[in-house]
């Protein structure tokens, strides 16, 4: 970052992170530049084609109606979509809800093979008897908590039919104003859409699928023999596959999903420490082959999943770990320690002003599709970078943890009508309208 103009070890080990942070971070301005005054461009409508909707659902009883009637009250003809839910290792009434909401519902039920890469690759292998008949232009990929927007299926229809082979969605949130976290992963996704996803569009580059809301047409996955993505981050290692395969994953900001963030730290920590093991699995699989592929192609792509997924982070906990290790040790011996806690506080706040700024220029852009007040939205603000900074810690624990899947309760049972509602009123869906609730334009 910058440094005293002292001659010590500091300063050389100041200058290291400062070129590092820079090669992390610093291209991640231009993509902001190039979003910031205008959305990506979409895609011009295109004849109809046959879509199937895969969810694999865990425990998802409360929420999973909610899904099948968004799928269900598409601005898309209902007879060229199937929707297929797989009850996955439920113990509730999942399977049950979704065939009376008009699902074709699947179960499975295997304690070896737990995870979302497993269940899904069963669900296609059971839609396609097992590869020998693969019968849909499109296969679109949800999670059980999602409700799209009325046009979500013929945007991606659009985009398939353009000639995308993969294309992934605007990521919306049911429960921005929740609280903190909720808040933080809401602003994290409206980030990722409109300011990475939307800027790798922009400059011809791919996207990135997070997990939920995309679409690949059916010759490729009918080439790749079904889904064989098994890590705890199936849609990283998907993307890493599909980039090192000379594949581009287009991205469609007309094409909306609302999702549900966690609101407990508990939750929010066992999702992202699966998220964080399977990015360490993904990487073990993909990092040589990223490199290859960037230094023979110079395909920018591969540089920037590689930093923005993990790498990122390890630089920014490498650097707090490196000046409050060298502050304790030197108070440990009896010397000065003003110079490495003087470091150490630059990156901490250097970080938290950097977050504090993008979420404020995410919620200023997207403050259109978030429902809060606006005092709500600046008090999120300033908490967002927390959110980042949460990842430290995590990243330490994950050679202590030794969990699989870690199922997450999902209990925003609404639909997309109560969320526009909610956009439009500033409160959340459900409540009352009063004067301190409204967000003022």
């Amino acid at each position: 970052m910058f440094g005293l103009g002292s001659s010590d070890p500091y300063v050389v080990i100041n200058a290291v992170f400062t070129l590092l942070f820079a090669a992390c971070f610093g291209y991640q301005l231009v993509y902001i530049l190039i979003s910031a005054f205008r959305r990506a461009p979409g895609f011009a409508p295109a004849e109809p084609g046959r879509y199937a909707v895969l969810v694999c659902a865990r425990n998802e009883e409360v929420v999973i109606a909610r899904l099948v009637g968004s799928v269900r009250e598409q601005n898309y003809p209902v007879e060229l979509v199937d929707l297929y839910v797989l009850a996955d290792n439920c113990t509730d009434d999942t399977a049950k809800v979704a065939r009376a909401a008009g699902a074709q519902v699947f179960e499975r039920h295997n304690s070896s093979h737990v995870g979302k890469g497993y269940a899904l690759d069963y669900l296609i292998g059971q839609i396609s008897n097992g590869g020998q008949s693969w019968a849909y232009d499109g296969y679109i990929i949800l999670d059980a908590d999602n409700i799209l927007d009325q046009n979500f299926i013929s945007e991606m229809n659009n985009a398939l039919q353009s000639g995308q082979s993969i294309v992934t969605s605007y990521r919306d949130s049911k429960n921005f104003a929740d609280n903190w976290l909720s808040a933080g992963y809401s602003l994290w996704w409206l980030r990722e859409s409109r300011y990475f996803n939307g800027a790798r569009s922009r400059l011809g580059l791919s996207a990135q699928v997070w997990g939920t809301g995309f679409a690949i047409r059916g010759d490729l996955l009918e080439e790749l023999g079904g889904w064989h993505f098994y890590t705890l981050a199936e849609d990283v290692e998907f993307s890493f596959a599909m980039i090192v395969s000379g594949r581009r994953i287009g991205y469609n900001p007309n094409a909306i999903i609302y999702d549900e963030q966690p609101t407990r730290l508990k939750q929010a920590w066992d999702q992202r420490v699966r998220w964080i093991k399977g990015y360490f699995q993904a990487y073990r699989l993909y990092d040589l082959k990223m490199l290859r592929c960037l230094l023979k192609t110079g395909n920018f792509a591969c540089y920037d999943l590689l930093l923005n997924t993990l790498i990122g982070p390890l630089v920014t906990l490498a650097a707090f770990i490196s000046f409050a290790a060298s502050a304790i040790t030197q108070a440990l011996l009896g010397l000065p320690a003003w110079e490495p806690l003087f470091y150490f506080c630059q990156y901490v706040v250097g970080c938290y002003l950097m977050f504090f700024i993008v979420g404020c220029i995410t919620a200023f852009s997207e403050h259109g599709r978030i429902y809060a007040s606006r005092s709500k939205i600046i008090c999120y603000a300033f908490s967002f970078p927390l959110f980042f900074f949460i990842m430290m810690p995590m990243i330490l624990y994950i050679p202590f943890d030794k969990r699989g899947w870690p199922h997450i309760e999902h209990t925003h049972a609404i639909g997309v009508d109560d969320v526009k509602e909610a956009v439009r009123s500033g409160r959340p869906p459900g409540t009352d309208a009063t004067p301190d609730d409204k967000r003022s334009d």
